[in-house]
């Protein structure tokens, strides 16, 4: 499974999709600590990606790979959930209350952001 097609799912607006990314890297029981550094993508995808990798890492209750450490914040915040600023009690509590591998490097997402069953 290849992480730039969850990123550029989620930066194209596409939640269903990624859902569905995310759910099918559970089946697999995917080894988060082995996902390798994408090549290839901008400073905001590689935001995105480091972020989401942490977090799905601690979710599954796994550790990330050592490159994510390496990725910092982005200067503007990016919101991952299309609409979320057009709702501005859940815009507020999205800033405040993000998952934190997300909230660190300035993306915008409520609590359970991808959070499957």
């Amino acid at each position: 499974m290849d992480i730039r097609e969850l990123v550029r799912c989620i930066l194209a607006g596409n939640l269903l999709s990624a859902r569905q990314w995310v759910a099918d890297a559970n089946r697999a029981s995917m080894a988060w600590d082995e996902v390798g550094r994408p090549e290839g993508l901008t400073k905001t995808e590689m935001s995105v990606a480091a972020g989401l990798v942490e977090l799905l890492a601690a979710r599954s209750g796994g550790t990330p790979p050592s490159w994510t450490a390496k990725v910092g914040a982005l200067q503007e915040p990016v919101v991952l959930d299309p609409g979320l600023e057009k709702m501005p009690r859940s815009f507020a509590r999205a800033k405040k209350e993000a998952p934190e591998p997300l909230r660190r490097r300035n993306l915008v997402a409520l609590p359970d952001f991808l959070d499957v069953a």
